[in-house]
């Protein structure tokens, strides 16, 4: 049996252990495409109180953070980036890699 380095350990715990339908992820269609994503409005939450509150500019907006495979999604996306999620149109507010992972905040206007 061949060796595998660290990086490969995490690569296959992303998709077996993170993004595993019956562990954490549901299959959700961003930009067009089906894929394993982690919603997880408590960690907006957290990420919130973190920075002292939410600041807005007098607009009501939806708010996500979800989490998906860099290599699932193609890249990490930039922060104004449109992003379909389910056929709605978000837009990127920040978007962080750590492990081959994307954790992404995304914002809509609310309708």
């Amino acid at each position: 049996m061949g060796a595998f380095s660290f990086k490969d350990c995490i690569a296959a715990d992303i998709h077996q252990v993170f993004l595993n339908e019956e562990e954490f992820a549901e299959i959700h269609t961003v930009d067009g495409r089906p894929m394993g994503v982690i919603l997880d409005d408590d960690g907006l939450q957290q990420r919130d109180a973190a920075r002292g509150g939410v600041h807005t500019d007098g607009l009501y907006k939806s708010r996500r953070l979800i989490y998906l495979s860099k290599a699932d999604y193609g890249g990490r996306p930039v922060p104004g980036k449109a992003l379909n999620l389910d056929g709605r149109v978000w837009y990127v507010v920040s978007a962080d890699e750590d492990a081959g992972m994307l954790t992404i905040e995304l914002e809509a206007n609310r309708t």
